[in-house]
Order: structure tokens, then sequence, then C-alpha cells
């Protein structure tokens, strides 16, 4: 009976329930109201705001070493464009002060070239007989010798176009104001000022004319050459390097319409045992590299170009210091996140609401608009919102981390929005098409 009466009571608890449920005047519970996720903060790029045009990433040949030029599968790898590949635009190579060296730079130009790079020529000594210590080291260029050299340089152009390698710029020095153990030439700000002035113009127009490719991109020694008329006539690149500094703006190249390279700098944790060094350590110099790289877009520099190409602390492995050789490295996808991406022609444009915790730049070309983040803090960077231009619908980005190369994914787009987080200490770069 007490069972029969259990069953009765529990019948008679669901009826009352359904009845409650109804209601006397068949209204329904509200749904739960949707959380909608806001954005911490948003990005917009600005199409409408320009900066500078693009000229291209690099590195450079073996300078000192015929072994570290790139080989047809290195050349494929460091200038292609496959979806593997990091998409350098730029080849530096040397200009040997002995004409029998030439020879040797043909095969990796040739190569370069088949991936449309622009090729960039630097001495480091003109010929020892047209220097006042008859030396490949030290010393200087004799003034009276200014026309020989002009000569030697024009022959170099020469040389290369007959052998099939149409040259893009050339050099007058590297590091004029480095006091060098190895082959090197002294200059004087003064010095390259009258050689640009007096036999600039006689420099073969086939190439671009850079300087003063100093240590540390001295602004006393590159507004020397563009405040004098005739010898900032005759540059079409102001050019330096980064060892001890260098980065900030040059108003006046911008001003007369030059562009503005930076042609070399390297980072190898200024250690002998590469090997040895932990992982995370190495991570963290990448990162002050892309920092750098970072920098100099933010200064309008047109072209930024790393040493060897091909070495165990660059982009492609020597088989050296635990590399394996023609392996790309992780500096290399690190580099790619710029190399890859942004293609020569492109320009940078404006981006609104930029996040201290990111170093972020925005470019524009090929009807797509690329988006660099460096997050080189220890925590993610959450809920970042970018805002896609207009007639733009899709968007992917590509991560490298500590553990990851340049891995990619395809966030999802809400009301021309997408949502994401960005890794700590990591590079990330977003195309929006």
């Amino acid at each position: 009976m007490k069972h029969i009466q259990s069953i009765k009571y529990f019948l008679l608890g669901l009826t009352a329930m359904g009845f409650m449920a109804c209601g006397g005047d068949d209204e329904s519970p509200e749904p739960p109201e949707e959380v909608v996720e806001e954005p911490a903060f948003t990005v917009t790029p600005d199409p409408a705001t320009t900066y500078q045009t693009i000229d291209g990433f690099g590195g450079a040949n073996g300078i000192f070493n015929n072994s570290l030029n790139p080989t047809a599968s290195d050349a494929q790898k460091a200038f292609g464009t496959g979806s593997g590949d990091l998409g350098l635009s730029i080849f530096r190579i040397k200009i040997p002060y002995n004409q029998s060296d030439w020879q040797a730079l043909i095969a990796p130009a040739q190569e370069a070239l088949k991936y449309n790079v622009k090729i960039i020529a630097s001495p480091w000594s003109p010929p020892p007989a047209l220097k006042n210590n008859n030396d490949p080291v030290r010393g200087y260029l004799l003034e009276s010798n200014y026309g020989e050299y002009v000569d030697h340089l024009n022959a170099f152009v020469d040389f290369m176009e007959t052998n099939g390698v149409d040259l893009y710029a050339i050099s007058i020095q590297n590091e004029p104001d480095w006091e060098a153990t190895y082959e090197s030439c002294d200059w004087t700000a003064d010095q390259m000022v009258t050689f640009l002035a007096d036999y600039g113009d006689q420099i073969d127009d086939r190439v671009l004319v850079a300087a003063p490719e100093s240590l540390n991109f001295s602004d006393d020694f590159t507004n020397a050459i563009l405040s004098n008329n005739e010898s900032a006539q005759n540059m079409d690149i102001a050019a330096g390097h980064l060892y001890g500094g260098g980065l900030g703006p040059f108003p006046i190249a911008e001003q007369k319409g030059k562009a503005i390279w930076m042609t070399e700098y390297l980072l190898n944790l200024n250690v002998g045992d590469w090997r040895g060094a932990d992982e995370s350590t190495k991570w963290e110099e990448t990162l002050t590299m892309l920092n750098s790289i970072h920098e100099s877009m933010g200064y309008n520099w047109n072209a930024y170009i790393w040493w060897y190409l091909k070495r165990y602390y660059s982009f492609i492995g020597d088989g050296e210091q635990g590399t394996t050789r023609g392996l790309i490295l992780k500096r290399g996808y690190a580099f790619s996140h710029y190399s890859y991406f942004i293609r020569p022609g492109y320009t940078r444009i404006g981006l609104q609401g930029n996040s201290s915790s990111l170093r972020m730049t925005a470019y524009e070309g090929d009807g797509k608009v690329i988006i660099v983040a460096i997050n080189p803090g220890a925590s993610t960077v959450s809920d970042v919102g970018i805002s896609l231009p207009s007639g733009l619908t899709s968007a992917t980005s590509y991560t490298t981390t500590l553990t990851s190369d340049r891995v990619e994914a395809s966030p999802e787009v809400e009301e021309g929005l997408i949502m994401v987080d960005i890794l700590p200490r990591s590079v990330v770069t977003f195309v929006l098409e």
C-alpha cells in the first residue's frame, strides 16, 4: 500500500509541476541571455594613412667563406615564396678587390636572381694599390685614385652583367668608420662627401648608389653626405649597420627622397658555443632581432638585411654548432614573419588602437593587409580584436614561438572583426584578405 501511495504522490507532483510550468497565462520562461565576448582592445588598420614603401628583407652570401654561399636548394628556401620558404627579397654580396675572385659570386647570384631578388654589392677594400698603405687592411683610398676606384666598381658591374647578373645597387665602402683588423678601408665623412660629389655621377647608372654603410648608422656620417647637394644628388640609398646603435629616424634622407636601408646586423650570443646555449636564450635574442626590425619599420626604413643568410645563428644551417646543413632554422622562420609576407612594393600603413603590450605594424599590398605583432612579454595578451578594413572578409594567422614555427590558423571573422590571443614571447603575422 505504501508503495502505491508513493507512486500516486509522485504522479500528482508531476502534474502540479506541469501545471506550474504551463502557467495560467500561457507564458514561457525567458531564455538565458547570450554572453557576448568583448575584445580587451581593438586595433584597426588604416590604409588611408601611408608611410614608406618596402624594398625588401634580405641576407648576405658567404662574404669571407665561399662554403657559406647558398646552393640552389638553399636559394629556393631562402628566396622562394612557397609555403615552407622564407621569401627573402634582397641578396647582399661582396665586391672582392681582386678581380680573380669575382667568378665565385656568379653561381650564388644567378640562383638568387631566379627569385627576382635585388642584389646589392659592397666592397670591403679597394684594390690595395689605390690606397696609401698598399694593403687590404685599413689605410685609406688616395684622392688621386678616386677615378680609378670608380673604374674598379664599374668593371664589377660590367662583369656581373656579362655573366647574367644585373646588380640593383652598389656601395662605396663597408663600414668606413670601423677600425677593423681584417679587410677594410678607412674613410672620413669629408672624404666620402668629396668622392660622391666629384665622382659619384661617374658610377654606372645601371645601379643605385648606397652610402655610407657606417658601423652604427652614424647620423654624422649619413647627414654629412645628405647635407651636401652634390654628394646627396649622387647617392640613392642611405645605408648603415646596427652595431652599437643606429636605430632612429633619418628625416633628411626622407626629405631628399632617399631610400633607407639597414644593410648588415648579426646577433650570435657573443659565445663560441652556440650548440651548448639554452634554446630559450637563443629565442630571446631572436626576439631582440625582431624588435630591431619592428623599430626600423617604425622609423620609415625601406629595407632590412641580415648578415650571412646561411650560418648556425642565422636562417639556414651551415652544419656547424649542432645545426643541419641546409635546414631552415628557428631564426629564419622568425625573420620570415616580415620577409615572407611583406613583399617588395608593399606600403606600411597606419594602425590605430595598438596596445603597449604588443609591438605591431601594418602593411598593404596585392589587395591584402598584413599585420605583424610581437609579444615580448611573459604573459598571453588575450582578447585582442583586429578590425578588417572594408572589402576584406577573411583572416589567416601564422605564429612562431620557442616551440613552434609559423603555425597557421584561421581566426573566425564576425561582423568584420577577429578575436585572437597572442601568446607570450611570440611573433604573429595576420594576413587579411
